[in-house]
């Protein structure tokens, strides 16, 4: 790499140090008032902190402008009838984009992204109707097959639980975020209290869904705070519906599993985005894992692997703090307090959303059509002349 090069590094490095707008104290009230609350009622949030609904307004508004900041929905996917699994592929070398391709094409995914560390591929999120997981099963096992992927991890996991912002590791002196490992690493042993509904295993999949919810959903999913009256705008449904479907159906029957109030705290050119499966020798090591990373400002959200002492979680952090966290996952591997981890590096320009998969819902059930996605597989093959 020649010193032009080097110099580029360095000043786009120092561009996202100066142009990142820093969030304080009154910020972090805000933003923690919301995952208390919900963002949908920024003037109770604004009472709630004793400040003015302008100010709340206004500051929301800028973290939102300047894209560090983002609100939405998280379904409660479990009542809908549809199975988390989280996907890690593996590349052969050379077809790197036809795997991604090859991917895309399986549309039931919620989040799907370039990766790389121990291999590059993909990873991603699916949602999979209940009764179809041989199906999906087999098109993991088609990319092999037909030599796109070398291999594949899937782990069926619980609904994922949002981890939402609070201001313990916060620092009001200096206005950054903290992070604490020794303190982390004591907590992990001592923290007592049981996972939240969303992490436990669910005894089934029913579906409580009906098509009108799930295009409220879904638009609730782009933007957490869409009124009612935007809402049935957008979907060109009356209001009165739209308030009847939200208060009987997507609320009373458990829909949702939170708010999301998504931060991002430090600059993407100088953070790390991951994906880590950590295990577990015992369930209570688990539960005192997942429990000690509920106030922490580097989880997005966590998952339960079904039938397993083991969590998937999705982690951010600035690059000179990934070290730490690996060396303090060293000490409680010594420690007996975790069995293992691994992880997979998220490529955040090569990163894809998708909101819940409503268009493949009709008559009170999900179309999911295993063949259909195989030819779709045969055709992209064709396509980079490998058929």
């Amino acid at each position: 790499m020649g010193l032009s090069d080097r110099d580029s590094i360095d000043y786009r490095i120092r561009q996202a140090f100066t142009t990142w707008k820093k969030i304080d104290e009154t910020d972090v009230r805000i933003l923690e008032g919301m995952s208390l609350l919900g963002p949908r009622n920024l003037a109770l949030i604004a009472k709630h902190l004793d400040v003015p609904t302008t100010t709340v307004r206004y500051r929301v508004q800028r973290m939102i402008d300047n894209s560090i900041l983002f609100l939405h929905l998280n379904p409660y996917h479990t009542f809908m009838g549809l199975k988390k699994v989280v996907v890690f592929v593996e590349a052969t070398p050379g077809l790197e984009d036809v795997l991604l391709e090859s991917m895309r094409l399986h549309n039931y995914w919620l989040f799907l992204c370039r990766a790389y560390g121990p291999y590059e591929g993909c990873a991603g999120i699916w949602t999979v109707p209940k009764g179809r997981e041989r199906d999906f099963v087999d098109y993991l096992n088609a990319l092999k097959e037909t030599g796109v992927a070398s291999s594949y991890e899937l782990y069926w996991t619980t609904c994922h639980e949002g981890v939402n912002v609070q201001s313990r590791w916060f620092s009001v002196e200096e206005n950054v975020w903290t992070f604490n490992w020794d303190e982390w690493m004591k907590e992990v042993e001592a923290i007592e209290g049981r996972l939240p509904w969303t992490l436990r295993e669910p005894d089934d999949w029913p579906i409580r869904v009906d098509r009108e919810d799930l295009l409220i959903i879904k638009e609730l999913e782009i933007d957490g705070r869409r009124t009612f009256t935007d809402i049935s705008k957008r979907l060109e449904m009356p209001l009165e519906t739209v308030k009847y479907h939200f208060r009987e159906h997507v609320s009373k029957r458990s829909l949702i599993e939170g708010y999301q109030v998504e931060i991002y705290r430090f600059p993407s050119l100088i953070s790390e985005y991951l994906f880590f499966k950590f295990e577990f020798d015992t369930y209570d090591q688990l539960v005192k894992f997942a429990l000690s990373l509920h106030d922490k400002p580097f989880p997005f959200h966590l998952g339960k692997v079904l039938g397993e002492n083991t969590l998937t979680t999705h982690l951010y952090l600035p690059k000179w703090e990934f070290r730490k966290f690996i060396g303090s996952l060293s000490k409680l591997i010594r420690q007996g307090l975790l069995k293992n981890y691994r992880y997979i590096i998220q490529d955040m320009f090569q990163t894809w959303r998708e909101t819940i998969p409503y268009q493949h819902f009709d008559d009170s059930k999900w179309r999911y059509d295993g063949g259909l996605y195989k030819e779709s597989l045969q055709n992209v093959l064709e396509k980079w002349g490998l058929g």
